[in-house]
């Protein structure tokens, strides 16, 4: 349509020259020089007239022109789909102006191009407006949902100005909105059939598709919100669930998705108090059940370790009290019995003997649970009854030597003495002027019965 026009207005043009330019050239050829003494007033009517006439027909095509030039502004580009009335007023100006130069009614020609110019000004000078009013049309209509009235007023204000950020945006919105409109139906239906995923899809779907589409994503938002708050329910039973059961692995998992969903809920910090607390006994059960099992193995030294790592967790814990109290004592009785049982022959002194015997007599009254003690006991018992057993030693000499037992006495001279004496070891000498003492160490053995030594001073000095 636009070359159309073009190459009228370019014939126009061409007649128009013509018109104006060949009367010219006739009056030139055609008339003589006219002496200098005629005067205007001398020129006959007709000549006026067609001057006049070139006159008017040049004045119109100067219209004509400006005419076409305002029409070929950039500005103008798609005037016909941006306000088709007026763009198709200021068309039907021309014509008419067309219409009467044709039939050299110039004058009305040259008003008739004036006019479709005026109109074309004022329309390029509401351009602007124009714009804004088909911006706002459009964003009023996405308001009320009505996408094809959406769809053509950003598609006038694209007309208007194709780049326009505003516009190209509010087109995609208006082109998508049935769809979103759809969606938005979708999720409605599924969450009021209580399938909250299938309403969330949808939902995100119709905020993916029109971001700024309020009502899109106000219903996402709810949605998460009730899917985050049923999620927080289940998680939350099944951590009371299994903590009530005692499977605290499982409630410990439980109240960590909880936690992530709604860390400062009330519940869940209650719920990690009772879950701490759980695990606390747990502990203290356990380090029972290992105690338990070390004592019956008579394992004591284990067993105080874990009975102090139950007092870490509860000093108070009467079990660990009571259970670490009785495993330093059986320790240290562990101890002092193998002292004895290592050396039997401590006993042969008093005071060694004296202290196997308390040790044995505050003992007596154990439980039959610790064998190992028992025989370390009965041992030690077996020990004391013999070290207390005398031993008869039969001491043998020359009726010359002076026999003396250390811790025991001066025994004199004899040639054949029976001594009884405790077990252990003794240190016998002899003595006898002009000869070398003489000095045996005798270990006398319990049970052993009878022992001999023969004891004299041989060498002279």
């Amino acid at each position: 349509m636009r070359w159309i026009w073009v190459a009228l207005g370019l014939l126009v043009a061409i007649a128009i020259g013509v018109m104006v330019a060949l009367p010219v050239l006739i009056n030139k050829k055609d008339a003589a020089p006219l002496p200098a003494e005629i005067t205007p007033s001398l020129v006959k009517p007709a000549e006026q007239t067609v001057s006049a006439m070139s006159v008017a027909s040049h004045d119109a095509g100067i219209a004509l022109q400006e005419f076409l030039r305002i029409r070929a502004q950039p500005q103008l580009a798609n005037a016909e789909v941006w306000a088709p009335e007026d763009w198709q007023r200021a068309l039907d100006s021309a014509l008419s102006g067309d219409d009467h130069y044709g039939h050299k009614r110039f004058s009305e020609a040259l008003s008739a191009y004036q006019e479709a110019w005026q109109q074309l000004n004022a329309l390029l000078g509401s351009r602007a407006q124009r714009l804004a009013d088909n911006l706002e049309a459009g964003e009023r209509s996405l308001e009320q949902d009505q996408s094809a009235q959406a769809v053509e007023a950003f598609e006038r204000a694209l007309a208007i100005e194709p780049q326009h950020d505003i516009a190209t945006r509010g087109l995609a919105r208006a082109r998508s909105r049935d769809q979103v409109l759809a969606l938005m139906e979708t999720g409605q239906q599924a969450q009021n059939s209580n399938d909250l995923e299938a309403a969330a899809t949808a939902y995100a779907e119709a905020n993916r598709l029109d971001p700024v589409y309020q009502p899109a994503s106000e219903a996402l938002e709810r949605i998460k919100v009730v899917i985050a708050e049923l999620a927080f329910e289940r998680a939350m039973s099944r951590a009371l669930e299994n903590l009530q059961a005692g499977n605290l692995t499982v409630a410990a998992q439980a109240l960590e998705v909880a936690t992530q969903l709604d860390p400062d809920a009330p519940a869940v910090a209650d719920t990690r108090r009772r879950l701490e607390e759980a695990r606390r006994l747990a502990a203290l059960s356990r380090l029972r059940e290992e105690a338990g099992r070390m004592v019956a193995q008579e394992e004591w030294s284990s067993a105080s370790e874990t009975y102090k790592k139950a007092l870490q967790i509860d000093g108070q814990a009467s079990f660990a009290v009571t259970g670490l109290a009785m495993a330093e004592n059986r320790i240290s009785l562990h101890a002092q019995l193998d002292h004895y049982l290592a050396d039997l022959d401590r006993l042969s002194s008093g005071e060694p003997l004296g202290n196997a015997k308390k040790l044995i007599g505050s003992n007596l009254n154990l439980p039959e649970s610790e064998p190992q003690l028992a025989s370390k006991i009965e041992k030690l018992s077996e020990a004391i009854s013999l070290a207390e057993m005398p031993v008869t030693l039969v001491l043998q000499s020359d009726n010359q030597t002076e026999i003396t037992i250390y811790h025991v006495g001066r025994l004199g001279k004899f040639e054949e003495k029976i001594v009884t004496l405790k077990p252990g070891s003794y240190t016998v000498t002899g003595f006898c002027p002009g000869y070398r003492d003489v000095r045996k160490v005798i270990k006398l053995t319990p049970g052993s019965g009878k022992t001999s030594l023969l004891l004299r001073c041989e060498e002279l000095i």
